[in-house]
């Protein structure tokens, strides 16, 4: 098997075998999920340390992604393990931690120096709303050889659309805070005369 390309062919049969059938078969939802154009990306983490983790993953991973490839919702199951999956790409060595928020929390406390914005993992809230634009991106991919393709509707999976009629990411629905906490740190400029 091969794959003609502008540089050359390109054996993926090689590729395939070292992959093993399962995890070659999620390969495209696994892309998908660590960062795609239209679905976001995970922040300081590229596509090699993704990888590295990917073939190192159980089997309740794998089997998760491949979940986001059908048309059914998406299930509690399915986002406990990718975020058991995120969370093995965020936590320092030899801390091990299964939750989203736990993770977060540990992260403040043992990472001040990476405690960057840019650098954060991501809250439990827009982590199910990447997960939901994934299973959208995923029935697509998983379909290319489909004629009539049966689609997700984007703006019920992760998406929502704005008064101008475009279609965004939903970053998340759940607040940052509590609104009384909210209410304390608004900052309130007084105008000048």
């Amino acid at each position: 098997m091969a794959i003609s390309m502008f540089s050359g062919i390109l054996e993926i049969g090689l590729i395939w075998s070292a992959l093993g059938r399962e995890k070659a078969a999620a390969l495209h939802v696994f892309n998908a999920f660590t960062g795609a154009d239209n679905v976001g990306r995970f922040s300081g983490l590229g596509k090699t340390k993704w990888f590295q983790q990917y073939m190192k993953v159980d089997r309740e991973v794998i089997s998760a992604l491949m979940k986001l490839t059908e048309e059914s919702d998406v299930t509690q199951d399915v986002k406990d393990a990718l975020a058991k999956f995120v969370c093995l790409m965020y936590c320092p060595k030899g801390i091990h931690i299964a939750s989203i928020p736990d993770l977060r929390w540990q992260w403040h406390l043992f990472c001040k120096h990476l405690a960057e914005s840019t650098k954060l993992p991501p809250t439990a809230g827009s982590l199910e709303q990447h997960i939901e634009r994934v299973h959208v991106q995923a029935r697509v991919w998983s379909q290319a050889m489909v004629m009539c393709q049966h689609m997700l509707d984007p703006l019920k999976h992760g998406y929502y659309q704005d008064d101008h009629d475009n279609i965004l990411p939903t970053t998340t629905k759940v607040p940052p805070a509590l609104q009384t906490i909210l209410e304390l740190v608004k900052c309130r400029v007084a105008t000048l005369p």
